[in-house]
């Protein structure tokens, strides 16, 4: 009889632990996308053998440098900077085509860096749009800009807290672009901005910006900018931030040109992420915890800073 009942429970077991390496092997397939599940009269082994698991990649940021054009030395400086950085440069500015096209021929990513009108500010950049500028005014101004900078990939918005929330005058400027191969970038200088679905709307190439990096070009507050970044990146599977050519924002990516990959992530180009050529981050839907909640927060547009011009 002890025989017996001692039978049953080595049986017992031995069934407890193939049924938990089933429900183990078929979560993890889950998981990755590729379930393996038995069939009946199939052999054990194919049941319990384990789902292929893509290589993970790391996670990539893209650096945005703002307001090229304007100062020819902070540009040139900006430019030397080794490493995928994107240069975002203002139009009809006294040093902006020439610094386009070093960034270019320096094997740099160049986008036009379009003005738009700001609810806080009155001064706007020559070829900025309005919300009083008609549709045919608008086009004209995109035509423009674009054609005076040389060898841009995309386009971001400079200031635009005001126009980016216009759906009139977002619609006839990536109605323009519609028609190239261009892609957009959100600056995000307002929270409730429509640019980047607009551009959705048009078949534009569309990403939104994650962090701003110097809104206080303080070098503690960029170090915790930079931080958030990581957090943004590593969560998400990547992340794009603004910065400027200010000289501490500078001196601190001059410090870390060379050494992104120490921080786990891969600096690229702005069109790589747009693209979606990074190789698939394999990660379930991105938590919302407590951190996360606050990094988004701290991310959003802040217009009273006297550091940005929104």
């Amino acid at each position: 009889m002890i025989a017996l009942l001692l039978g049953y429970r080595v049986i017992t077991i031995t069934r407890f632990f193939i049924m938990a390496g089933i429900c183990l092997c078929t979560a993890v397939a889950m998981a990755n996308g590729k379930a393996t599940e038995a069939k009946p009269g199939q052999n054990m082994q194919l049941a319990m053998a384990p789902a292929h698991i893509r290589q993970q990649s790391k996670p990539k940021i893209a650096i945005i440098i703002d307001d090229i054009g304007y100062n020819r030395k902070a540009g040139e400086k900006a430019i030397s900077l080794s490493g995928a950085f994107t240069y975002a440069v203002i139009p009809f500015t006294p040093f902006g085509s020439a610094l386009a096209e070093q960034a270019y021929f320096s094997n740099k990513e160049v986008i036009l860096h379009l003005p738009m009108e700001s609810s806080v500010r009155d001064i706007l950049d020559k070829g900025g749009i309005t919300t009083s500028h008609s549709k045919y005014e608008v086009k004209q101004a995109v035509r423009n800009s674009l054609n005076q900078l040389p060898y841009v990939v995309g386009f971001n918005n400079h200031m635009g807290s005001l126009l980016t929330t216009d759906q009139k005058a977002m619609s006839w400027i990536m109605e323009e672009v519609s028609g190239t191969s261009l892609f957009f970038i959100d600056s995000m200088t307002n929270p409730h901005s429509i640019a980047h679905e607009t551009a959705n709307t048009y078949g534009i190439p569309s990403l939104r910006r994650d962090v701003f990096l110097d809104a206080d070009p303080h070098p503690e507050h960029i170090e915790k900018a930079f931080k958030r970044l990581l957090r943004v990146a590593k969560r998400m599977g990547s992340a794009i931030a603004i910065a400027h050519p200010y000289p501490t924002t500078l001196e601190f990516l001059q410090a870390r040109q060379k050494s992104f990959a120490g921080y786990g992530v891969e600096l690229v180009s702005v069109s790589e992420l747009v693209n979606g050529s990074q190789a698939a981050i394999t990660a379930t839907q991105p938590e919302w915890d407590a951190q996360a909640i606050i990094d988004h927060l701290a991310n959003l547009p802040s217009p009273e800073s006297k550091h940005f011009n929104f």
